[in-house]
């Protein structure tokens, strides 16, 4: 039996917030950079100079920890600038835990000094992880992995492979037909130290017949907030053991709103 995968997901966790006033601009985080096993940097740049014309800006920057059941929050990094004064634009953060996930929380507060009504927000929460522990490797999260395996030519699995170590907790998966309307029948969950797959079975289907196939699955993240990703995937019957298939995914990122006001 031949096996292809069908798609890959990398689950980007973004939550973002913006509440923006007149001639107030905010700064924004361009990349979050795993520096080693135990490190991460945080860049951001400020809005030019033409366009914003805060008097005060404060950033805060959180992280919050996760490697499996453990987790931790720092201590958050605050900044001050002023409108003359805006030369810090990275922090690089060293943790104890190696290759483990954060949660990366980048929040600002600008305002104009003379006019106290103008206030503007943004915060912005983004996934990251450090290198491997021999520094070798530094891919950024884990993936959901999604494949679809031929049975029979009258019957195909959907397959959800779920990495352990997301900071993520899983809540429902489904796997429907567009064609016929058909759900598929859930198997047994099968777990490993690193992995936990989940299962569904089409049957009774026609062979060498193209279907489209719906996806999804319902998690919970930073804050407990519930989310959803979908993808729609095209699997083709054989009447061999032969499987082939064409996949287009829709991935969705995944925002929340948070705002944070200050007086």
């Amino acid at each position: 039996m031949r096996i292809y995968w069908c798609s890959l997901h990398i689950l980007f966790l973004s939550i973002v917030s913006y509440q923006i006033t007149p001639d107030i601009t905010e700064p924004r985080i361009t990349s979050i950079v795993p520096i080693n096993s135990t490190a991460l940097t945080v860049n951001w740049q400020f809005a030019d100079t033409s366009i914003d014309r805060s008097d005060l800006i404060r950033i805060s920057i959180d992280f919050y920890e996760y490697y499996y059941s453990y987790n931790r929050t720092y201590l958050g990094t605050n900044y001050t600038f002023v409108s003359t004064n805006k030369t810090i634009t990275s922090l690089t953060k060293n943790f104890e835990l190696v290759n483990a996930y954060y949660y990366v929380c980048f929040s600002s507060n600008s305002t104009v000094t003379n006019v106290s009504v103008y206030l503007a927000i943004t915060n912005n929460c983004i996934l990251a992880r450090t290198c491997s522990r021999s520094n070798t490797t530094c891919s950024g999260p884990s993936s959901v992995l999604i494949s679809s395996i031929n049975m029979s030519p009258t019957a195909f699995l959907i397959s959800f492979l779920w990495p352990n170590d997301l900071p993520y907790k899983p809540i429902s998966f489904t796997a429907n037909l567009i064609n016929n309307n058909q759900s598929g029948t859930p198997l047994s969950v099968i777990q490993n130290s690193t992995h936990t797959n989940r299962s569904y079975l089409f049957n009774g289907l026609t062979s060498n017949t193209a279907y489209t196939v719906n996806t999804s699955f319902t998690y919970s993240a930073l804050y407990n907030v519930t989310k959803v990703n979908t993808s729609t995937l095209i699997v083709t019957t054989s009447s061999s053991a032969r499987i082939f298939y064409t996949g287009v995914v829709h991935f969705f990122w995944v925002i929340m709103f948070v705002l944070f006001f200050w007086e």
